[in-house]
């Protein structure tokens, strides 16, 4: 269905029209041919791709805080903005060589907090814990509703994690009690390494002419703490990644888009410009500056029918062709 609609969507160029801004969202970077059992990203390789489709089309890509300059001064044609979540060791030994052979700048938002403590964000936790299970199999029971676990294949294991995931979607002290249950029931021994990346590493991003920005301490769902805990968050990760990596920190990724009147306020209050959500669409001049949204572009939206990246394909996510996939008008600005 991508195929086909990139076919019908014709050529990209972002070299004229109204100003407009499409931000990309990443996580990881993965070797060629690594495979995870929690997939969270694209491979060195569709990343490079995908930066060069951008580019051969006249949107080298920039950070976020540039392409929101340029909106604001009303520059014509079509600016990107890649932009890398939680701040994984593979987004500096991968992404950034990708980006600096292209000329292109991204932005990186740190979970400051579990970077500086060095603990695995609660995703990696549950993928670990499946993949180290010395049971087989085993009962969960969370929130009143019980699972049956079958960890022993991969099969079972990626139908465990598609299970527990939306059942981790809590508060933390709550999520702390669940991963403890898990832990115990499948009879997990080991401690995850935290895959995150470290403080000196996370240097090179600034020193490389990258943008930093916050993705608060913790990774919690923000709207499911007190404004209090909220304004927390927030504001010590930007103090914490500015002190850490000698960065301007101005903008803020909401951790999975999670964000309520509350947060905007909390972010103001941070003294932030800017936050991004994960609601797809692109930034207008008049866009409001802390629920911008921002582009999923993953193998599935880049690669053809080959196995290569197609800039086609890319340049049809750009303009928004596979919204109508997503139950939105096709190239929503927001």
């Amino acid at each position: 269905m991508r195929w086909l609609l990139a076919l019908a969507a014709g050529g990209w160029s972002a070299r004229s029209g109204p100003p407009r801004l499409t931000i990309v969202r990443h996580h990881r970077v993965y070797a060629d041919g690594e495979r995870v059992l929690y997939r969270l990203g694209v491979s060195e390789t569709v990343l490079a791709g995908q930066v060069a489709a951008c580019a051969r089309a006249g949107a080298v890509p920039c950070t976020v805080r540039e392409g929101l300059a340029r909106l604001s001064r009303g520059e014509p044609g079509h600016a990107v903005a890649f932009s890398f979540d939680d701040g994984y060791a593979d987004n500096v030994t991968r992404a950034l060589p990708v980006l600096e052979r292209h000329g292109a700048r991204a932005t990186f938002y740190l979970a400051a907090g579990l970077m500086e403590t060095r603990t695995a964000p609660w995703w990696d936790e549950l993928a670990h814990g499946l993949e180290h299970a010395r049971r087989p199999a085993a009962r969960f029971e969370a929130g009143g509703a019980a699972l049956d676990l079958d960890v022993a294949s991969p099969a079972g294991r990626g139908a465990a994690l598609r299970a527990l995931l939306p059942r981790l979607r809590v508060a933390p002290p709550e999520q702390r009690v669940r991963l403890d249950a898990l832990r115990a029931a499948l009879d997990v021994r080991e401690v995850p390494r935290c895959e995150l990346a470290d403080w000196p590493l996370a240097r090179r991003l600034a020193e490389a002419g990258m943008e930093i920005g916050a993705h608060t301490m913790t990774h919690p769902f923000l709207t499911l703490l007190s404004p209090d805990a909220q304004c927390r968050e927030i504001a010590e990760s930007v103090a914490l990644a500015a002190e850490r990596t000698g960065a301007e920190v101005t903008g803020l990724a909401y951790p999975v888009g999670d964000h309520d009147e509350r947060t905007v306020e909390a972010a103001r209050s941070a003294g932030l410009a800017y936050a991004v959500t994960t609601a797809a669409g692109d930034c207008a001049p008049s866009s409001p500056a802390f629920r911008l949204p921002r582009r999923a572009l993953p193998e599935a939206a880049s690669v053809g029918p080959g196995g290569r990246v197609s800039a086609r394909m890319v340049g049809a996510e750009m303009r928004g062709a596979f919204d109508r996939l997503r139950g939105r008008p096709a190239g929503a600005v927001t």
